[in-house]
């Protein structure tokens, strides 16, 4: 009986030993390097002129529409939260038309804003895992 015990308690410690010693699993950060532009309703063509995102939902701001290089690149499904450097953390919910390459646009709630926001270059988007 003690024999059995003390049996049990080493390979009780050596399962221990090796879920401990295991590796731990790495965050992957994927990123890439965009242009990004503002957009508003009534602005361009498609759904996003009717305020509907290509996700389905209403238009709003804190929502970018993402090149489908860069869905496809970052693996981004819609409701995925991305990084733009310097411009904060938003939502993917609407994606651009088929030609449009390495671009991101921010939604904004006016077309003053857009305007003023501009074209930013070589901006990193980061997905937040």
């Amino acid at each position: 009986m003690k024999k059995m015990a003390l049996i049990c308690l080493l390979l009780l410690c050596f399962l221990g030993v090796g879920v401990m010693g295991s590796p731990r699993p790495t965050m992957c950060v994927t990123m890439s390097i965009v242009t990004v532009t503002a957009y508003h309703p009534g602005v361009y063509g498609g759904h996003s002129a009717r305020g509907i995102t290509a996700s389905g939902i209403r238009v709003r701001e804190g929502i970018v529409a993402v090149s489908r290089d860069i869905e496809k690149n970052l693996n981004l499904g819609f409701g995925d939260r991305v990084l733009l450097h310097g411009l904060g953390v938003f939502d993917f919910q609407d994606r651009m038309a088929a030609h449009v390459r390495k671009k991101v646009d921010v939604f904004m709630k006016t077309k003053k804003k857009a305007i003023r926001f501009g074209v930013r270059r070589h901006v990193v988007l980061v997905k937040l895992v």
